[in-house]
């Protein structure tokens, strides 16, 4: 088959075809970071072979070196940034085993560059491929967001669940559940219904999140009759529990989060069993990387054995070759 001018081999084509139909599948029954794995590795596999069959190979060994620079200043980045999350968890939270793991992950991240330079090994290597299959975890969650937010929205809902985000230590909202409640001002004045705010009230908090969420709310326009108050949770998956016994079982009910947070919500909502309208809050670029770093973290956590499996076959295999 020839594809942009090159010819493409016919077994190779089956992993495409393969690779699309297990896409349009998981993205028909809701499962989008899956099919966020298979658009990855089905784009990556065309690129690959549109690459080398039209003599590319040159053009990689001529950029490797700036490509090495790149993936090494990312991994410096990520590294800081995985050992920002742990301290502060470490600081609110007290000791725990995961949040110094996280800082061991960190470490390795930032000297990984270094140490392949003088120590060429087995290890390193491994090292690498584990780099590289999180960072294709990362790519399917980010492809995994788009196609979550690119699906059709069934009917309107007449709830809309607003997530929480934590407060200010003076009680205002934060730059990111500002936005949200944006959004969800914005979404009243157009499909009406009613807004449920989400969010209980953390140790270090003067009020809870759905108190402080409906006061802005109310600032905005939106009366307090079509809120609803859910003050208890302190989770994702507690705020879609709680705010679900509240609405009825025949209505319609839809979920507001920020865009970096969606996919997470999804999935907590498949495993309830609800079928919801997600709607995306906007989230300034500053924040993006951040957002979505974090939240990458934590759907690790929440499907852990399966990466923990998926892992460590990859290791096994690379051991065995």
């Amino acid at each position: 088959m020839v594809i942009f001018g090159i010819e493409i081999e016919v077994k190779s084509m089956w992993w495409l075809v393969g690779l699309s139909i297990l896409v349009l599948v998981a993205y028909w029954r809701r499962l989008f970071w899956l099919a966020g794995y298979g658009a990855v590795f089905g784009g990556g596999i065309l690129g690959w072979y549109l690459l080398t069959a039209g003599g590319g190979l040159n053009l990689i060994q001529r950029v490797l070196p700036w490509g090495y620079g790149v993936v090494s200043g990312l991994l410096v980045i990520v590294g800081y940034l995985f050992w920002y999350f742990a301290r502060q968890l470490l600081r609110r939270r007290g000791e725990r085993l995961a949040y110094r793991s996280l800082q061991l992950v960190a470490l390795i991240l930032v000297l990984l560059p270094v140490l392949t330079l003088w120590w060429r090994s087995r290890l390193v290597a491994l090292l690498w491929l584990s780099v590289g299959y999180f960072a294709v975890g990362l790519l399917a969650y980010a492809v995994g967001t788009l196609l979550l937010l690119s699906y059709p929205k069934p009917a309107q809902p007449q709830y809309v669940i607003v997530l929480g985000s934590g407060l200010r230590p003076d009680g205002q909202l934060t730059s990111t559940l500002y936005w949200r409640v944006r959004r969800a001002a914005q979404l009243y004045r157009r499909l009406g219904g009613h807004i449920i705010v989400s969010g209980g009230q953390g140790s270090d908090e003067p009020c809870s999140e759905a108190e402080a969420m409906a006061a802005v709310l109310i600032k905005m326009g939106v009366p307090a009759s079509a809120l609803i108050l859910e003050d208890r949770s302190t989770s994702t998956l507690e705020n879609l529990q709680l705010s679900l016994a509240m609405v009825p079982v025949t209505a319609v009910a839809g979920v507001l989060t920020s865009n970096f947070h969606i996919l997470r919500a999804a999935l907590y909502a498949n495993r309830l069993d609800r079928q919801l309208t997600y709607y995306a809050a906007y989230t300034p670029w500053r924040y993006l990387p951040i957002g979505a770093l974090r939240d990458y973290l934590a759907l690790l956590v929440m499907t852990r054995w399966r990466q923990l499996a998926g892992w460590l076959l990859l290791m096994l295999l690379e051991i065995w070759l």
